[in-house]
């Protein structure tokens, strides 16, 4: 497993940013990042909850918030403390146990400045995800608003 991370964080480059919205049968809201990170290492991340709200089971087993996947196949829900949103970057801090059960560094960005994501969709689409749910598992979210991304960095 994780254990310790010879580096501070994960930097990774998206290739493909993509949004998917099922209300009927798969009954998900995802956002999907893909990308490459600093070692050459293809790498993805499933941002995802349900359309419907958790029943009694979902809130006593701790799935009554929105979940992240890798690439390897690992989920963990309710697992960020801070995302961030700017022109060029997403910064997604996760919980440190949270990090080591998805194998990862803590925190993950992604450059997304040279990618043709649509900025306002990524971040009305992450806010109505990771805003959902259990409100103790909810992250802080910095530059995600209805407006769009601040400029910068």
């Amino acid at each position: 497993m994780g254990g310790g991370k010879e580096t501070l964080s994960m930097r990774l480059t998206a290739v493909e940013i993509g949004f998917f919205e099922d209300y009927e049968d798969e009954q998900a809201l995802e956002v999907g990042i893909a990308g490459v990170d600093d070692d050459g290492v293809w790498r993805s991340f499933s941002i995802q909850r349900s359309t419907y709200e958790p029943d009694e089971q979902e809130v006593q087993s701790g799935m009554d918030s929105y979940n992240i996947s890798t690439e390897r196949g690992f989920t963990v829900y309710g697992c960020l403390r801070r995302v961030r949103l700017t022109d060029s970057l997403l910064t997604l801090e996760f919980v440190g146990e949270d990090a080591d059960i998805l194998e990862i560094a803590t925190p993950v960005e992604v450059a997304i400045g040279g990618s043709e994501v649509d900025r306002e969709s990524l971040s009305r689409k992450l806010r109505e995800i990771l805003d959902w749910g259990s409100r103790e598992k909810r992250p802080e979210l910095i530059g995600l608003n209805d407006s769009g991304p601040p400029p910068g960095e």
